[in-house]
C-alpha cells in the first residue's frame, strides 16, 4: 500500500521539488553586494535632515499675531496653542477634548521630572533608621523594661 501525496513527509516533498533556489528576501548570491561595498555608496546627504527637526523649525518660524491690539511677532507653536486655548475656551467640544489632554500630559511630565517634596539626606535616613530600631525594640521589651 503506497503512501498518497497528502501523506507524504514535508521532508520527502522538499526533496521531491529539487534545490531551493534562494530564501524569500535574500537574492541570489550573483546578485548579492561584495563583502565590504555599501549598498548605498553615496549614503546620506549631509546636512539632511528628518522629520522631527522640519516640524521643530517649522514650529518656531516667527508669525505676525495681533494680542490685545497690538501686533506681536511669535511663533507658530505659541499661536496654534494660544488659538486652540481661545477655541476650547470658546466651547468648541474637539479643541477642549484636546486643550485638556495636552495640559494632562504637560503636567504628568513635570510631576515625573519634579523632585520629592521633602528629599530625605543620608544623615536623615540614618537617623531615621535608629528610630526606627529603638521602636522595634521598646515594642519586643514591653514597657516595663525599658
Amino acid at each position: 500500500m503506497s503512501k498518497s501525496p497528502k501523506h507524504t513527509s514535508l521532508k520527502a516533498r522538499k526533496l521531491a521539488r529539487g534545490p531551493k533556489k534562494h530564501n524569500k528576501g535574500v537574492p541570489p548570491k550573483k546578485y548579492r553586494y561584495p563583502k565590504g561595498v555599501s549598498g548605498n555608496p553615496q549614503g546620506r546627504p549631509k546636512g539632511s535632515k528628518n522629520l522631527s527637526t522640519i516640524l521643530m523649525e517649522a514650529a518656531k518660524a516667527p508669525v505676525m499675531a495681533t494680542i490685545d491690539g497690538k501686533p506681536r511677532k511669535i511663533n507658530k507653536l505659541v499661536a496654534t496653542a494660544m488659538q486652540l486655548a481661545t477655541q476650547a475656551a470658546s466651547g468648541e467640544t474637539r479643541a477642549m477634548g484636546k486643550f485638556l489632554d495636552l495640559i494632562d500630559e504637560v503636567e504628568a511630565r513635570a510631576a515625573a521630572n519634579r523632585p520629592a517634596q521633602f528629599p530625605f539626606t543620608p544623615g536623615d535616613i540614618e537617623v531615621l533608621q535608629e528610630v526606627y530600631e529603638r521602636m522595634k525594640l521598646s515594642q519586643s521589651l514591653g514597657p516595663n523594661q525599658l
